[in-house]
């Protein structure tokens, strides 16, 4: 997270607010690692291959914007988590 935070803000927004910050930083980890990642929306939505999903979050960063999708939003819940440690429990938008 601290080595990509705007990568990892790009896939909170991508999954709609369903990853936090760690869980973001998970995804792309196993992505960069080429692992399965069983998290419920890498599941379901891409058949647990992370590289899908960290790639079509960087493919259409340019669309990240509004609600359960703002950019602004999610890179402030990282640069918070980097700072404090402090994040959402259960997803990155409640």
């Amino acid at each position: 997270m601290r080595k990509w935070p705007r990568v990892t803000a790009h896939v909170i927004c991508e999954s709609l607010g369903y990853a936090t910050p760690s869980k973001a930083a998970l995804i792309i980890l196993d992505a960069i690692n080429d692992r399965e990642n069983w998290c419920e929306w890498i599941y379901s939505c891409y058949g647990c291959d992370p590289r899908k999903a960290v790639r079509y979050a960087i493919q259409t960063r340019h669309y990240h914007k509004g609600y359960m999708a703002d950019f602004h939003q999610a890179y402030a819940l990282v640069r918070r988590y980097l700072a404090s440690g402090d994040e959402p429990i259960f997803a990155s938008w409640f």
